[in-house]
C-alpha cells in the first residue's frame, strides 16, 4: 500500500514539475487559448508542493492523505487533461495548415521589403491622382453609349491609355485624362515605347517616380507643360531595358 501511494505521489509530483517548467502539451495548450487553465493548474500545484502532499485520481480507494488534498489533486489531472486535448487540437490543426500550404519556397527579407515599399507606392499614387472604373471614364468624357464600359476598353486597344489591376478588378489612372475626360496625347507616345516593355504597375509608377532622365523630376508632373521631354524619357527608359 505505501509503494502505491509512493508511487502515486511521484507521478504526480512529475507532473507538477512539467506545469512548472512549461514543457511540451502544456505550453501548446497556452499558446491555443489555454491561459486561464494553465495559471489556475500552476497555483493549484504549487499549493500541493508546498503542503507536501499530492493526490492521484485512485487516491480515493485507498487510505487518504487530507481529503481536501486529494480533492486538489484530482482537480489538477482533471485540468491537465483539458489542456491536454486543446494541445491535440492544436497539433491537428497545425498538421492539417502545413498539408495545405504550397510548396514554395519562403520569400526572402529583400523580397518582403520590396513588396512593402511597392505597395506603398501603389498607394500614394492612388491617393494622390485616383484611378477611375471604365463607366466613371465614359461619365467624364460623356459618353451617351449604353455598354459603359466601351469607351475606356477602345480607347485602351487603341494605346492611347493603361489600366492597372486593384482588388480584383481594373482601373485607370487619373493622370492620363485632361479636364474634359478625354486622354492626353503624351501617353500613347509613351505606352508606344516604354509601354511595351513594361507591366500594368511598373508603368503606372514610372509616371509617378523621380526620373533622371528629368533631372529627378516626376514624368507625371510634366505632362503638360513638357510632354516631349516625357516622351523622350520614355524612349531611353526602353532603350535601357532593351538592352
Amino acid at each position: 500500500m505505501e509503494g502505491n501511494r509512493s508511487a502515486q505521489l511521484d507521478r504526480v509530483r512529475t507532473l507538477h514539475r512539467v506545469i512548472l517548467a512549461g514543457l511540451g502539451a502544456l505550453v501548446k495548450a497556452r499558446q491555443e487559448g489555454g491561459d486561464d487553465l494553465f495559471r489556475e493548474l500552476v497555483e493549484k500545484g504549487e499549493k500541493l508542493e508546498a503542503l507536501g502532499a499530492v493526490a492521484d485520481r485512485s487516491l480515493a480507494d485507498a487510505p487518504p492523505v487530507e481529503p481536501a488534498i486529494a480533492a486538489e489533486g484530482r482537480e489538477i489531472l482533471a485540468y491537465a487533461d483539458v489542456l491536454e486535448r486543446l494541445a491535440q487540437q492544436h497539433r491537428t490543426v497545425e498538421r492539417m495548415i502545413d498539408a495545405m500550404l504550397p510548396e514554395a519556397p519562403l520569400p526572402t527579407p529583400p523580397a518582403v521589403l520590396q513588396a512593402r515599399r511597392n505597395a506603398a507606392a501603389r498607394t500614394d499614387l492612388l491617393r494622390e491622382f485616383s484611378a477611375f472604373s471604365s463607366a466613371e471614364v465614359a461619365e467624364m468624357a460623356g459618353s451617351k453609349a449604353q455598354n459603359r464600359a466601351a469607351l475606356a476598353n477602345r480607347w485602351k486597344q487603341e494605346g492611347r491609355i493603361f489600366s492597372v489591376p486593384h482588388r480584383g478588378s481594373t482601373f485607370f489612372p487619373g493622370y492620363q485624362f485632361d479636364a474634359k475626360g478625354q486622354p492626353i496625347p503624351v501617353i500613347s507616345r509613351v505606352l508606344s515605347t516604354l509601354g511595351r516593355r513594361s507591366r500594368e504597375w511598373e508603368l503606372a509608377l514610372w509616371f509617378t517616380s523621380a526620373n533622371g532622365w528629368l533631372d529627378g523630376r516626376r514624368p507625371v508632373d510634366l505632362l503638360a507643360t513638357e510632354p516631349e521631354e516625357v516622351t523622350r524619357a520614355a524612349e531611353r527608359e526602353a532603350e535601357g531595358l532593351f538592352f
